[in-house]
């Protein structure tokens, strides 16, 4: 199988960047082929500006899901995004390797996350392409992250919050695009961490790895289970954390 590494850490020695290679040795050694995504390294520019459209469908009024749709449409798509497009299309699972930053994605994942799952590409609502139908369906994507305080206090009675809870959007923004989104790898208290906590925790990563194609994934509703308002329909008890809430 192949898997893109989706990495945003700007530090080589972090512990980030050894998670990223306990995955890519892991996989390897799997047999899965693997490609990584430095974004620090590229130099990937994470804001979405009017330069991203140099051939603009609308030239009234810059409105960035119809200029995306309109350029992929017509193959004028920026070159760096279609780069990245061209990855996504490859890969048969999307790893996203980063720290946890103000409770959410650094930004230049963000940007990457903004710029790259465009509509007209991995979605499009007003063709019913998103969510269980979105571009990406059949392919799988993960979150390892990273975060500095202890479990505890991800825990639903923690000073953080739960942790499924902060990372819901994030993973409802992959689902969008169609992904089945396994559950995520939490590296905890990484920056107190000795070296034996932190080969414990690069020891149960290598693990997961071993089951990115094979792990049950989280429970996330079809479209046909929504009304028109975007509701679940009467009847349809709601099968994860967030909606249960």
């Amino acid at each position: 199988m192949k898997v893109l590494i989706v990495y945003a850490h700007p530090e080589p020695l972090s512990f980030n960047a050894a998670l990223k290679e306990t995955a890519v040795a892991a996989l390897e050694g799997q047999g899965h082929a693997v490609r990584v995504n430095d974004l620090h390294a590229m130099g990937f520019n994470p804001v979405t500006t009017a330069q991203d459209f140099p051939v603009r469908a609308f030239p009234d009024r810059l409105v960035i899901p119809r200029e995306q749709s309109a350029a992929h449409a017509a193959g004028t798509t920026a070159p760096d995004i279609a780069a990245e497009h061209a990855k996504l299309a490859w890969a048969d699972a999307v790893l996203f390797q980063f720290p946890l930053w103000m409770y959410g994605l650094p930004a230049i994942l963000k940007g990457w996350f903004d710029r790259v799952f465009s509509e007209g590409f991995v979605n499009d609502p007003p063709k019913g392409k998103f969510f269980d139908r979105g571009g990406m369906a059949g392919k799988r994507a993960m979150l390892s992250l990273t975060a500095g305080g202890k479990p505890g206090g991800f825990a639903p009675n923690g000073r953080h919050g739960p942790v499924d809870v902060m990372l819901w959007p994030i993973h409802n923004a992959l689902r969008f695009q169609g992904f089945d989104v396994l559950p995520p790898f939490v590296a905890y208290d990484v920056v107190r961490s000795d070296d034996d906590a932190r080969r414990v925790q690069l020891a149960d990563f290598r693990g997961r790895m071993g089951g990115l194609f094979t792990d049950p994934v989280l429970p996330f509703h079809n479209l046909d289970e929504y009304d028109v308002t975007g509701g679940l329909k009467p009847g349809v008890v709601p099968r994860n954390t967030i909606q249960r809430n």
